[in-house]
């Protein structure tokens, strides 16, 4: 696959799972996980070491001297499905062309149920994103907090109620050419995120950065600049632990998607 795209936004992506909190009668899913996998099955590749990549709708997916070539994005039903043994740490870079009417979502799953998702949508304005997580360890989802960086050092942060939009201006070619590191954790202190936001052990994290770019965001009615945002939860009174994962979901709307590199942690002690 040619990439015929061009644009400079190279941005970084971070979902992180601390035991992500989650009710013993939460009921979100994704649909049946082994169905998914059925139906796939002709199109699913083991490109990286312990991950089975498969696709999911009518995407197609192919290897390439650039990674692992998904096409096929028409729909928010298409994408592709990494699933693995248990695991504590996802990790995955990418590149994705959306255009006007595309976008992402990823879904952080335990088997069958999904755990926390992000959507990211072009804005109504040029160089605009918005992006919306959900977390489901409290009836009707959780509060989160958003902590902005610019290089890695706290510029502001900002309580959100659940199911919150977040608008980013100011996102140079965002709907061009992305390039995105995306992280999913199941313990806030891999990596060392404890140190950088003060906030909820436990809690489902996602990161999202523009490396080589910035983008302007509201903090307490503030314009803010930064490189990098994350959004953790806020963690219930009784909310059950996870203490692993074993799959996530990336559904695109986008002429071009390549994975560039993948790869899990699994829990201490795990063969």
């Amino acid at each position: 696959m040619h990439l015929k795209m061009t644009g400079t936004l190279l941005a970084s992506m971070l979902l992180s799972m601390a035991g992500c909190a989650g009710g013993a009668d939460d009921t979100q899913t994704s649909g049946s996980l082994n169905a998914q996998e059925s139906a796939a099955e002709s199109q699913c590749i083991k490109q990286f070491e312990g991950i089975k990549s498969c696709a999911l709708g009518r995407a197609k997916l192919a290897s390439g001297k650039e990674g692992l070539l998904v096409s096929g994005l028409a729909t928010k039903a298409d994408g592709v499905a990494s699933t693995f043994t248990k695991a504590v740490k996802w990790e995955q870079r990418s590149a994705v062309s959306l255009g006007a009417n595309g976008g992402l979502q990823l879904a952080a799953r335990d088997g069958d149920q999904v755990v926390s998702t992000l959507k990211i949508t072009p804005g109504r304005e040029a160089n605009t994103a918005i992006m919306t997580p959900t977390f489901t360890g409290s009836p009707g989802g959780s509060r989160y907090s958003m902590n902005v960086y610019l290089g890695g050092v706290l510029q502001g942060s900002s309580p959100q109620p659940a199911g919150m939009q977040i608008v980013f201006t100011n996102w140079r070619d965002f709907l061009r050419w992305a390039e995105m590191h995306q992280h999913f954790l199941n313990d806030y202190d891999i990596d060392g995120l404890s140190k950088r936001a003060a906030s909820d052990v436990g809690a489902c994290v996602w990161r999202v950065g523009a490396v080589k770019n910035t983008f302007t965001v509201d903090v307490n009615g503030k314009p803010v600049v930064g490189d990098e945002v994350e959004f953790v939860e806020t963690i219930a009174d009784g909310a059950y632990p996870y203490r692993h994962f074993t799959g996530i979901d990336v559904n695109a709307v986008a002429s071009e998607l390549i994975i560039r590199s993948e790869s899990i942690t699994q829990p201490e002690g795990a063969k």
